[in-house]
């Protein structure tokens, strides 16, 4: 019976992306990822190679289709749902609280968005909660073996996320401090052992190519730094806000019930795994999406806690699904899903701005209006090539062939690549992230258009810099750029002399906003 219910709440949550996960457009990342799909590695600039995999994987199976791309988040995102319901079981929950545990994850808006598209975070918080789990079956029914299982799951966690790496190193001190007992047996230290061998190709990579991931980092960081205390505050009001803020209260109470209660004693390891997790993203400044994977745990142990608080008030019981489910349907699942006409999502979105009931903002909220960041990602970068096509082909044929297409914006970089086909393009060429690595494939330069770029900084390279278009999106609903293309001619270094120079990260000012 309670198995039935948490397959059914999967079953919803797979729906909810099936049905929907075909709107708009690519993402900006996908298109990146694709590209990495299609020159598959041991590792990339800042990512492990297990979603370039995994593209190759979905478009080698049933094609380009926005649902073949997605297929395996949606996967991803069921899967999620029913571990969280199974972690409450053994935690000792029951049928309700395995429910809440499991209800708590398919409304959080963070995890709606995740598993709408593909990225590295789609398979994170499902790697982190199957850790968590098989920790717990290995703790409950001491089976010390089962530290081989988990160091697979963790390796695997590597080859998709480096930041598996801070789940170990808090699993760690977590067992130190609550279980030190299993550091005397051989099973972790050959767990541990096996997540090395596993990623071992990857780090290998890195170090072959100058760790870009550090590098990548270093620049994320200095383009995105807060005050200090500002950081802090953002992190911990946005990861409040992206799993729903009705849901603070069942995610706080696993807290108290890992840290706390009696029965979560023989689990103190998970609440000190999020103490030490949350902690360290905040002395880093992390962004407020990097602590996500750590929820579901605390859903688990949460509801076992307002499952215990509500025994036997089936009333209560009731009105606590009601409230949460009437609020993801009212407003969370309109503004993380791409489910409502683009118009009618910037009326929705402008009904909760301030200035909605302004009568200029009333009249031209369509027209004017740009699309919440998730949904404004996935427009334009067709548009975007089919211009940038407008271009290259009023070049004299002679001059095509010699004429490289160049972009500063990694995601701009993926649509060349994915959509340059269909417009007569030929592949394009980029310093942003991993496309640094794949080269100026043996153009000289001497021609070059820039997808974006600084003025400024093109004249240091070339002789001739004239802006020739720019890409402003003006027929796309939802999105406004002003991205310059230039005609780039007589460069003076040329670019097997001179890629370092074209090499770019973050802070770029033509850079598409996500």
């Amino acid at each position: 019976m309670n198995a039935n219910i948490l397959w059914f709440l999967a079953l919803v949550k797979l729906m909810l992306h099936f049905l929907t996960n075909s709107q708009y457009g690519y993402d900006g990342d996908e298109l990146y990822y694709m590209a990495a799909g299609d020159r598959l590695a041991w590792g990339y600039t800042e990512f492990p190679p297990l979603v370039a995999v995994v593209a190759h994987l979905s478009r080698s199976l049933t094609g380009d289709s926005l649902f073949s791309i997605r297929f395996f988040p949606a996967i991803a995102g069921a899967l999620l749902v029913v571990l969280t319901g199974l972690m409450a079981r053994e935690l000792g929950g029951g049928r309700f609280a395995q429910y809440l545990a499991a209800l708590s994850v398919v409304i959080a808006p963070y995890f709606l968005v995740i598993h709408t598209i593909l990225t590295v975070n789609t398979f994170e918080a499902l790697i982190w909660t199957l850790c968590a789990y098989l920790i717990l079956l290995s703790l409950k029914y001491h089976r010390p073996k089962l530290w081989l299982l988990i160091g697979v799951v963790i390796g695997i966690g590597l080859l998709n996320k480096f930041s598996m790496a801070f789940f170990a190193f808090s699993v760690v001190v977590g067992l130190w401090l609550t279980q030190r007992q299993v550091f005397f047996k051989k099973w972790i230290w050959l767990g541990g052992m096996i997540a090395i061998a596993l990623v071992m190709p990857t780090l290998i990579w890195q170090v072959q190519h100058g760790l870009p991931f550090l590098e990548q980092q270093q620049a994320a960081t200095l383009y995105s730094k807060k005050p200090f205390p500002d950081a802090i505050i953002a992190l911990l009001v946005q990861s409040t806000l992206m799993m729903h803020p009705l849901a603070a209260p069942i995610w706080l109470a696993g807290l108290f019930f890992y840290l706390k209660s009696k029965d979560g004693k023989p689990y103190r390891l998970f609440g000190w795994f999020f103490v030490i997790t949350y902690g360290l993203f905040l002395l880093l400044q992390g962004k407020s999406y990097y602590v996500g994977p750590l929820y579901p745990m605390l859903f688990a142990g949460g509801a076992i806690v307002i499952e215990r608080w509500v025994s036997g008030r089936r009333h209560f019981q009731t009105a606590i699904s009601s409230v949460l489910l009437v609020s993801a349907v009212a407003v969370m699942i309109p503004m993380t899903l791409p489910v409502l006409p683009m118009e009618t999502l910037l009326r929705l979105s402008s009904f909760y701005s301030q200035d909605y009931f302004l009568p200029q903002r009333a009249n031209t909220v369509v027209a004017t209006q740009e699309a919440p960041w998730q949904f404004r990602a996935m427009l334009g970068w067709e548009e975007t090539v089919a211009q940038v096509s407008k271009v290259y082909q009023q070049l004299p044929t002679s001059q095509q062939a010699q004429t490289a297409i160049l972009s500063w914006n990694y995601a701009d970089a993926g649509a060349i690549d994915f959509y340059g086909s269909r417009y007569g393009l030929p592949k394009g060429i980029s310093g942003a992230h991993t496309f640094y690595f794949w080269g100026h494939q043996n153009y000289s330069g001497e021609q070059v258009i820039s997808l974006g770029g600084d003025r400024g900084y093109l004249k240091q390279l070339f002789n001739r810099v004239e802006q020739v278009d720019t890409v402003t999106h003006a027929n796309v609903v939802g999105i406004k750029s002003n991205i310059p293309i230039y005609l780039c001619q007589g460069i003076k270094v040329p670019f097997s002399q001179s890629w370092t120079h074209f090499k770019a990260y973050f802070g770029h000012p033509y850079a598409r906003k996500r």
